[in-house]
């Protein structure tokens, strides 16, 4: 029990579990732990979970078990420039996505893709990029849940 206690010590926030659960593939805590009337890249939040599921589901079936993740910002003065957001990278893949995430007192309040994202690490490797949005629209009667 003390050892499942110390694993998540680092969680205080919701913003804080939405990064470790991204991190750990878990799409299943993502979509618990996110607000459950938000839209997410302009998708209502149950579309966006399958899709990042989706996109989740490539890393791991390219062998990764964790994403790495480094900070960075928009680079383009036509959309979202100097908001801040992380490039996650698969740890065997290389494999890798670009997102901005807008958190305001430690709450997620919106998650998209970012194309135009400059890290601050520029010395890391990128392989192949993992896009959100490439399922493309998904019709309600098509989901799950």
């Amino acid at each position: 029990m003390e050892a499942q206690i110390r694993k998540y010590q680092h969680i205080i926030t919701q913003s804080d579990a939405v990064l470790h659960f991204l991190q750990n593939l878990d799409i299943e805590m993502i979509d618990a732990v996110l607000e459950p009337n938000r839209t997410y890249q302009n998708f209502q939040k149950h579309i966006f979970i399958q899709k990042l599921g989706h996109a989740l589901d490539q890393f791991i079936q390219s062998g990764d078990t964790y994403l790495w993740r480094y900070s960075g910002l928009c680079d383009s003065k036509t959309c979202n420039y100097q908001c801040s957001g992380y490039t996650f990278i698969g740890n065997h893949s290389g494999n890798y996505f670009d997102l901005i995430i807008d958190i305001k007192k430690g709450v997620v309040q919106d998650m998209y893709e970012c194309i135009h994202f400059k890290c601050s690490d520029e010395n890391i490797v990128k392989n192949r990029c993992i896009e959100i949005d490439e399922m493309g629209e998904i019709d309600d009667d098509d989901l799950p849940f």
